[in-house]
C-alpha cells in the first residue's frame, strides 16, 4: 500500500512537472484538429503516458488500474472547474465541455493505462535481468 501511494504521488508529481516544462517550452495546448478526433493534444497525451509510466515502474501491475482512475479524477476536477466558469454565460455549458473534450478525455485514459502498463513491464523486465 505504501509503494502504491509513493507511485501515485510520483506519477502526479511527474505529470505536473512535465506539464510545467512543456508549457515553458511553448508546446502546451498544441492541438491537432480532425473531424474524427475533434481536438486532441498529442503532447499532453505523451506527458500523461510518461508520467503514468513512472508510477507503473515504481509499483508494478497494481498501478495499471490506478492510473486511469487518477485521470478520471483529474478530468472530473477540470470539467467541474470549467463548468463553473462557463455556466453563467452558457446554460448548456456542461454538454459543450464534454462534447468538445470527449476524445481528449478518452485518449488520456488510454494513455494513462498504456503508460502504467509499459512502466510495469519495464519493472518486470528489470527484475528478470537482476535475477539472472
Amino acid at each position: 500500500m505504501k509503494r502504491l501511494l509513493v507511485a501515485t504521488l510520483a506519477a502526479l508529481g511527474t505529470l505536473w512537472l512535465l506539464g510545467f516544462l512543456v508549457s515553458l517550452i511553448g508546446l502546451a495546448g498544441v492541438a491537432v484538429t480532425s473531424p474524427v478526433l475533434n481536438q486532441t493534444d498529442p503532447v499532453s497525451l505523451l506527458v500523461t503516458t510518461l508520467a503514468m509510466g513512472v508510477g507503473g515502474y515504481l509499483d508494478g501491475k497494481r498501478f495499471i488500474g490506478v492510473a486511469p482512475a487518477l485521470m478520471v479524477m483529474l478530468w472530473f476536477a477540470i470539467v467541474l472547474t470549467l463548468y463553473q466558469i462557463t455556466e453563467p454565460m452558457q446554460p448548456d455549458g456542461l454538454t459543450h465541455l464534454l462534447v468538445d473534450n470527449r476524445m481528449q478525455i478518452v485518449m488520456s485514459l488510454l494513455a494513462a493505462g498504456a503508460g502504467a502498463a509499459i512502466g510495469a513491464w519495464l519493472k518486470f523486465k528489470r527484475s528478470l535481468l537482476q535475477a539472472a
